[in-house]
């Protein structure tokens, strides 16, 4: 380079031709991460901002809620019932009262039964896992009916056994009136849950990892031969979404489009519940917006450490009477992007301390919040053994309480 050309830094004075378009390149991805909606931003998603009759988005295993609306609104579930029949079919394999290897006969009422199916034919022979694949992959009513018919005996006590199950998860505004969630015939109650119902039995469902691989599944040959069946997943954003691997579509005219959708990014899994689109394309496009919002919206935070001193407590008769109170695991929790630091917390201990109790015994819990927004909550434990106290400890402890509480009366009287 000839002299004269150098600039005091080192540079060259001469700006090279490709210079100007790196420039320009430049400034449109910095443009592009500062603006509003550019790429790693997210905007702030309000319950009226999502075009569903009713919305929940939760995070697997700690259930903290990021959004909902109208989470408690009875609605038809159409299909999204599947997931307690996959469930009560996997909790049965699990007790070995099935195994996922069993020859499964269908029946000819199995044959009848219409909507998203594989065709099964009376006197037809498949394993119960190649029947809950049918009914994760395609949502196959004629599968769910010979599954619920294999696993219980027949569909009604199957049937039983969803309402039954409901119950034991707590979920109070679920009644179930068939396996598969199709519109009830003229006479028949409809199948009816909420939001947070459907968020727990989902939750209970993804404790099987083996459901996962189903749901996660875009196509699978269900028949061979000629002419073969091949199952088809009829959830789209497994191919749209990164991270998506589930969990259950549903579709009636009186239930809408609905969408149960579970992803997983940086070892967080999302739950996102969506009732009442008016389209596949628009429940597709809710989801997206909701997992968008927790993935992009939050940033994951340490609010209470392991074997942390979060407050005291009180035993009765115990000695020593007040000992520290200790979390027995750690809390993480996802914080809204931009959000203060302004955490609440609320130690609840039993209201039945009493001596003795060992190091390490559950006392209550450790509730933390923000805004009123529940973020989560860790088992408390004693720090140390507690002994019963002596009785001459005891009495004088009575006696101490006793003047205390008259000395509180007569302060209340005056």
């Amino acid at each position: 380079m000839q002299n004269g050309l150098i600039n005091r830094w080192g540079l060259p004075k001469r700006v090279p031709k490709a210079l100007p378009g790196m420039v320009f390149g430049i400034i449109m991805v910095f443009l592009l991460l500062v603006m509003p909606g550019g790429v790693g931003v997210v905007d702030a998603l309000a319950p009226d901002d999502v075009e569903a009759d009713v919305a929940l988005l939760v995070v697997a295993g700690t259930n903290q809620v990021l959004l909902e609306k109208n989470a408690d609104k009875v609605v038809e579930p159409a299909s999204i019932a599947k997931i307690m029949t996959m469930l009560l079919a996997l909790e049965a394999v699990e007790k070995g009262e099935s195994a996922l290897t069993d020859q499964v006969l269908v029946s000819p009422d199995a044959e009848a039964i219409g909507g998203s199916q594989v065709w099964l034919m009376a006197g037809e022979v498949f394993t119960l896992q190649e029947l809950l694949k049918a009914v994760a992959i395609q949502s196959a009513n004629d599968a769910a009916f010979a599954v619920a018919e294999h696993v219980a005996g027949s569909v009604p006590a199957f049937v039983k056994q969803m309402n039954r199950r409901a119950r034991e998860l707590g979920m109070e505004n679920t009644h179930f009136t068939n396996v598969h969630g199709l519109p009830p015939d003229a006479g028949e109650e409809a199948t009816v849950t909420t939001a947070g119902d459907i968020n727990k039995m989902a939750q209970a469902l993804l404790e099987f990892p083996l459901v996962l691989e189903w749901t996660s599944t875009w196509s699978e040959v269900f028949r061979s031969g000629e002419p073969s069946t091949v199952l088809y997943n009829t959830n789209h954003l497994l191919r749209e979404y990164p991270g998506l691997d589930g969990l259950k579509t549903g579709h009636t005219s009186s239930a809408g489009y609905c969408l149960v959708a579970t992803a997983v990014r940086d070892d967080v899994r999302l739950v996102s519940i969506v009732m009442g689109t008016s389209s596949d394309a628009e429940r597709r496009r809710q989801t997206r917006r909701l997992l968008d919002y927790g993935f992009k919206g939050f940033t994951s935070r340490r609010l209470v450490e392991a074997n942390e001193i979060v407050g005291e407590a009180v035993i009765k008769n115990g000695s020593p009477e007040r000992v520290k109170a200790m979390a027995a695991v750690a809390l993480d929790a996802l914080v809204e992007k931009g959000s203060t630091d302004d955490f609440q917390r609320e130690l609840q201990l039993r209201p039945d301390l009493m001596a003795p109790l060992a190091a390490g015994e559950p006392i209550g819990v450790l509730v933390v919040t923000q805004d009123n927004r529940h973020l989560g909550q860790v088992p408390v434990v004693v720090s140390q053994d507690v002994r019963t106290a002596g009785v001459f400890t005891r009495i004088w402890r009575w006696l101490r309480d006793l003047v205390k509480s008259m000395i509180k009366t007569e302060a209340t009287t005056r």
